[in-house]
């Protein structure tokens, strides 16, 4: 028996394996076009391959749209350009049929729809790789509810895309070396275990509950109230979140500098006060009500920042507000998980030069997310991996700058995250000392 699902497992693997290659294949010639006619022009060629990348993936599905959007965040791998590109790849998905929503519905909450919810809309508010979310209503409470339903079969398609994966990035490294360097194969385990991870929807449950314990003195963030019974690995039953997105703040009432302020709140007690971070932080996640009340949405993928971690960043972030350029170089080389560094005096040159002229800016002008993108290009150049965490420190940072400078022009988020980073550095030291 055990045999057979063993043989059946190899053939499933292969299949998958043939339809990645028949995809790969099918893109190719417009790709070897595009990098004939661009020539010449590296950056433009770049984007191209991106932009091929994208559209294989979105063919392919779950696991390859995650992690290209998951990539598209670590530009200490990849080039600016190419990142760029990969950060447009969009989880859309046609929904999958509403009577099967009605059967995963009824077979993981024991009851029949009817008698759960007195509206249920057939039709998802939003159909996404790994599941789709429908509006209805909880009868016991009368209350508008969102209903997060995991797509049938998402799992063992997930399974089979790491398993195909995990050999590719195998054969890669051992045949071409230089992928050794950044662990391409752990890399890729790490990917694929964090779109798992968002397609079991108790995780994201999990996640809600300690945000929202994280937060509880805090009326200004706010996350979506789960309804627990209605909860499982398959499907989340939370309330229907109402407000406006980013680009329906012009004339909504709020109080600007009041919802910048809860927006760098949030981020700062992520990252140095709880360890504990939205991973998937960007305006679309985002709800905004009056009068500065920001909730955040899509709660299943998040990192966690152990006290060294924190103490790293906020040395790292200090050291480049101060302007301090051999110190950045020097932390990012020490904590790097995988380094090749052919000329260590070269690199710290570069740090040193880039910091510097950073540095002549004055602080109102100082952009943290432009800035950490420019030391990962020197980063990348000089083959030192910034640790994991940083990736998604730069993203959280970008998204409260972005939101922060449109909504208040005058903010200055080095200015205002100073006292997180002190903290930062404070707080991890009397931890490693108690």
């Amino acid at each position: 028996m055990n045999q057979r699902v063993s043989s059946l497992h190899a053939f499933l693997v292969l299949r998958r394996a043939a339809q990645i290659m028949l995809a790969v294949a099918g893109a190719s010639p417009r790709f070897l076009w595009e990098r004939w006619r661009l020539r010449g022009q590296p950056a433009a060629t770049q984007r191209a391959l991106a932009r091929t990348i994208v559209h294989v993936c979105t063919r392919l599905g779950a696991t390859f749209i995650k992690v290209g959007q998951i990539l598209s965040s670590r530009s200490d791998l990849l080039p600016q350009p190419f990142a760029r590109e990969l950060a447009a790849l969009q989880d859309r998905v046609p929904a999958f049929d509403g009577s099967m929503v009605r059967v995963i519905v009824e077979r993981e909450l024991g009851r029949p729809l009817d008698e759960l919810f007195a509206e249920f809309s057939p039709e998802p508010v939003a159909a996404a790789s790994v599941a789709q979310v429908h509006r209805a209503v909880w009868r016991k409470t009368g209350e508008v509810v969102a209903v997060k339903v995991r797509r049938p079969d998402v799992l063992e398609k997930i399974r089979l895309d790491r398993a195909v994966l995990l050999t590719i990035a195998r054969w890669l490294e051992r045949w071409v070396p230089s992928l050794r360097l950044v662990a391409l194969e752990q890399q890729m385990a790490q990917f694929c275990a964090a779109v798992e991870q968002q397609a079991h929807l108790r995780n994201e449950a999990a996640h809600n509950a300690r945000f929202t314990a994280n937060f509880a003195g805090d009326p200004d963030i706010a996350f979506p109230r789960l309804i627990p019974e209605a909860c499982t690995d398959a499907v989340l039953t939370m309330e229907f979140v109402d407000g406006a997105r980013e680009e329906e703040l012009d004339g909504f009432p709020i109080d600007r500098r009041a919802l910048v302020a809860a927006g760098v709140r949030c981020v700062g007690k992520m990252i140095f006060e709880h360890g504990f971070v939205h991973a998937d932080l960007h305006p679309g996640n985002l709800r905004f009500q009056a009068p500065s009340r920001i909730v955040l949405l899509d709660l299943g993928l998040v990192g966690e920042l152990t006290p060294a971690d924190r103490k790293i960043t906020a040395e790292t972030l200090l050291a480049l507000v101060r302007g301090e350029g051999k110190k950045v170089a020097r932390l990012f080389y020490e904590n790097a998980p995988f380094r090749a560094v052919a000329d260590y005096a070269a690199y710290e040159r570069e740090m040193e030069t880039l910091v510097a002229e950073l540095r002549q800016r004055s602080l109102a002008s100082t952009e943290f997310s432009r800035d950490i993108a420019k030391i990962f290009d020197v980063l990348r150049r000089h083959r030192v991996q910034a640790r994991g965490h940083m990736t998604m420190v730069n993203l959280a940072l970008m998204t409260a700058e972005g939101l922060g400078k449109r909504l208040d022009p005058s903010l200055v988020l080095a200015e205002a995250a100073l006292p997180y980073l002190l903290n930062g550095v404070e707080g991890a030291e009397s931890v490693r000392t108690a």
